[in-house]
């Protein structure tokens, strides 16, 4: 049961992050990337605080005083950071199935990642989930018929990269840690201070123009960020990393499918292809390992 109930927030958090891809990409009209940003984590804290008073409030500040913990959330937030901050670049020039199938890519690369820092033996089916992805993300990007629209897809590459660690860095807390809200909070203000300051330097944030973003935002503080991110490190508790990461990667799907309704944001069929082929990557670099696990076991 408690299986069921992870996947199933897992499930809910993709349609929404899956969603919330539409509204970062029609949310900059009138505000730039560190400004959107920020009000979004800004928003996404605002949602938690409730939950730390009414569960965690004794134990808040205690946590979060532990210095091997701090500095856990730390990086964790600078991942997250990195991986929104880079992917919201990226959506100023590029179309939403873009982002979501390039994003989507960290799952292949949290394996990659964790054999590089921790020696673990990587499994031979990785390396044909990643070539699949990089025929796929060739496909993907093929049309991409200017420099900025270019330059957005590598920023996305680079954004997979910095989710794939977030996700390896929430496991490990999640390991020694039950409080989820404080987890989540710490996170969202921790960005919200930093992309602050950065857009101060950088942009030029008013309350007006971010008035006239607001549903946008809100969609993607409120929702994306308050609700998504802590159902996912609820959710992420309770479920194998295999089946979570192929459910999460179901955000792809969804933004090309909210792209398509919302945006008419329409793909040809090379770009189909190529999505395809990135989804197969990813099923086949949590799938096939696990299946060649229980046959050896069967075996033996």
């Amino acid at each position: 049961m408690e299986t069921f109930r992870g996947n199933l927030l897992l499930l809910l958090a993709s349609v929404i992050w899956g969603t919330a891809f539409v509204a970062q990409a029609t949310g900059m009209e009138y505000v730039g990337p560190l400004t959107f940003t920020f009000v979004r984590f800004l928003l996404g804290a605002i949602t938690i605080l409730p939950f730390i008073i009414l569960f965690e409030k004794k134990l808040f500040l205690k946590t979060i005083k532990k210095p091997k913990v701090f500095l856990l959330i730390f990086f964790t937030s600078l991942a997250l950071g990195l991986g929104a901050t880079t992917q919201q670049y990226a959506l100023l020039h590029t179309d939403v199935s873009n982002a979501a199938f390039i994003t989507a890519l960290y799952v292949p690369l949290v394996p990659i990642i964790l054999t590089l820092i921790l020696r673990n033996k990587l499994h031979n089916s990785i390396w044909l989930a990643v070539f699949i992805c990089l025929v796929g993300l060739y496909l993907l990007t093929s049309e991409s018929n200017s420099v900025a629209m270019r330059y957005s897809d590598t920023l996305l590459i680079f954004s997979s990269i910095a989710f794939a660690c977030q996700i390896i860095l929430t496991d490990i807390y999640l390991k020694n840690n039950n409080l989820h809200f404080t987890f989540a909070f710490s996170q969202y203000f921790i960005i919200f201070i930093s992309t602050f300051i950065i857009a101060l330097l950088y942009e030029s944030p008013t309350l007006k123009n971010i008035s006239l973003e607001f549903f946008e935002i809100f969609y993607a503080g409120f929702f994306s960020v308050g609700i998504a991110y802590t159902l996912q490190i609820i959710g992420q508790k309770n479920t194998k990393p295999a089946p979570a990461a192929i459910i999460l990667a179901m955000e792809a799907v969804f933004a090309a499918i909210a792209g398509w309704i919302i945006i008419d944001q329409s793909m040809s069929f090379v770009k189909i292809i190529g999505c395809i082929l990135i989804f197969s990557g990813i099923i086949i670099a949590q799938v096939f390992p696990l299946l060649i696990k229980n046959k050896e076991r069967i075996n033996e």
